[in-house]
C-alpha cells in the first residue's frame, strides 16, 4: 500500500453544537523513528467528545494534565491496520492490526511507580491534548498502539479499552468486588454501565441495574444484569432493592447517571460497610454530594473515586475480548464525514443502547443496529 501524504479528519475550532465539527484534509505529520502510521477502521464516539466540543471542559485542568486546546481533532478510541512504521519501531509491522491506547501512562512518574499509571502526569492524551482518532489515518508513537490477534474484530476492539478498562479498574481495584457480591449500577444503559454489567457477570457478581425506560430492561439483562429496577418511582425503586437483597442492601454501588437523585438512591441502597463509587465525572445539579457526614457514619460507608484505567486493566480486558467473552452492542455507524450526525444522535437519542462509531473507510455507509 502506498503511504498516504494527507489525512481527512474532524476538527473543532469553536465550542458549540454538532455543526461546529469541521471536515478537514491536512498533510500527515512525518513518521518519526518510533512512530506508527495506522489506517483507521473504526473510531468510537464518546460522551467526553461531546463535552469537549460543547466546551463544558474548557479550561478544566486535571492534576498533571494540560487543559483542552483549541482547535482540536476529536476522538479517543480507534482501531485499524498498520500502514508504515518508523525506522526504530520494534513492536509493530505493516499489516498488523492494532488498537489505540486510550489511557497512556508515563513510566517515569511517581504515580506510575505507585501503581497509579492512570494518574501519571507529563503526558498528552490523544483526543484531549494531542490530535484524536476522528481521522482516516493516524501517526502516533508505537507505545500508543496495542497489538490485536487476527480473529479480533477491529470495530469491537475500538470500543473496548475505554469503557471496559475503566470498568475493570472500578470493579477490581476501587471496589474490590468478589464473587457473590451484589452491585447496584445506576445509569446502566450507557457504555460504562453496559461494560460494568458484562464484567460483573464474568466476575460472579450479582448486578442490579437501574433505568427510567421499561423498554431497556431486556437489553440490560442481555448485557449481564441479574435484576433491573425502574426508577420512575424512586420510593418503589428503593423498596424493590431492599426486597431483592433481603433487607440487607447491596455491597457496592457504582453511579454513572450524573443524577444527584440517583446518587442518593445508590448510597441509601448500600448495606452496612458498603462502598459507593460515583463514576459519572459530574453531578446534575452541580453541588455537594447528596448525603451527610452522619450518613457516612451511620452506614460506615466507603466512597472511592475513579479516573480512567491502568495499562494492566487494558491488557486484561483485551484478553477477555480475544477469548470472546466481551461484546459491545453497536447502536449506529456513520461515515467519518457525518460525525455531526453521530453527535446529534448521541445527544438526542434517548433510546440508544450501545456505542455509536465512525467508519472512516470510503465505503462506509450510515447504518443503525
Amino acid at each position: 500500500m502506498t503511504t498516504p501524504r494527507s489525512t481527512t479528519a474532524i476538527w473543532v475550532h469553536e465550542h458549540g453544537g454538532p455543526g461546529n465539527l469541521v471536515v478537514e484534509t491536512r498533510p500527515l505529520p512525518p513518521i518519526g523513528p518510533i512512530d506508527v502510521l495506522v489506517a483507521v477502521d473504526t473510531a468510537g464516539v464518546s460522551g467526553w467528545d461531546l463535552k469537549y466540543r460543547r466546551g463544558l471542559q474548557h479550561g478544566t485542568k486535571l492534576p498533571g494534565r494540560d487543559p483542552f486546546p483549541m482547535p482540536q481533532q476529536l476522538g479517543r478510541e480507534a482501531a485499524g491496520t498498520v500502514v508504515a512504521v518508523g525506522t526504530d519501531v520494534t513492536a509493530h509491522r505493516p499489516g498488523d492490526r492494532v488498537v489505540a491506547v486510550v489511557h497512556p501512562e508515563n513510566p517515569h512518574t511517581i504515580e506510575t511507580y505507585r501503581g497509579l499509571g492512570n494518574l501519571s502526569t507529563g503526558i498528552a492524551i490523544p483526543g484531549h491534548q494531542a490530535p484524536g482518532a476522528y481521522a482516516d489515518y493516524l501517526v502516533r508513537d508505537e507505545r500508543l498502539w496495542l497489538p490485536l490477534p487476527e480473529h479480533v474484530d477491529l470495530e469491537q476492539a475500538a470500543v473496548t479499552l475505554w469503557s471496559y478498562g475503566t470498568s475493570h479498574r472500578i470493579l477490581r481495584d476501587r471496589l474490590q468486588v468478589r464473587a457473590g457480591d451484589t452491585l447496584l449500577v445506576t445509569g446502566a444503559g450507557g457504555p460504562m454501565g453496559l461494560a460494568t454489567l458484562q464484567l460483573s457477570a464474568i466476575f460472579g457478581v450479582r448486578a442490579v441495574a437501574t433505568t427510567r425506560h421499561a423498554d431497556r430492561a431486556a437489553r440490560l439483562r442481555d448485557a449481564g444484569a441479574d435484576d433491573v429496577i425502574l426508577t420512575a418511582d424512586l420510593d418503589a425503586a428503593a423498596a424493590q432493592i431492599r426486597e431483592l437483597t433481603g433487607g440487607v442492601g447491596v455491597d457496592h454501588t457504582v453511579d454513572y447517571s450524573t443524577s444527584a437523585v440517583l446518587l442518593r438512591l445508590g448510597f441509601d441502597a448500600l448495606r452496612l460497610g458498603g462502598t459507593l463509587c460515583p463514576a459519572a465525572g459530574e453531578q446534575n445539579p452541580p453541588g455537594p454530594m447528596p448525603f451527610t457526614v452522619f450518613d457516612m457514619t451511620r452506614l460506615e460507608a466507603g466512597i472511592v473515586g475513579a479516573r480512567g484505567a491502568r495499562h494492566e486493566d487494558a491488557l486484561r480486558v483485551l484478553a477477555l475480548l480475544a477469548d470472546g467473552r466481551l461484546h459491545t452492542p453497536i447502536a449506529a455507524r456513520f461515515p467519518l464525514a457525518e460525525a455531526a450526525a453521530a453527535h446529534t444522535l448521541m445527544e438526542d437519542g434517548t433510546d440508544v443502547v450501545g456505542r455509536i462509531v465512525l467508519k472512516p473507510a470510503a465505503t462506509a455507509t450510515t447504518s443503525a443496529v
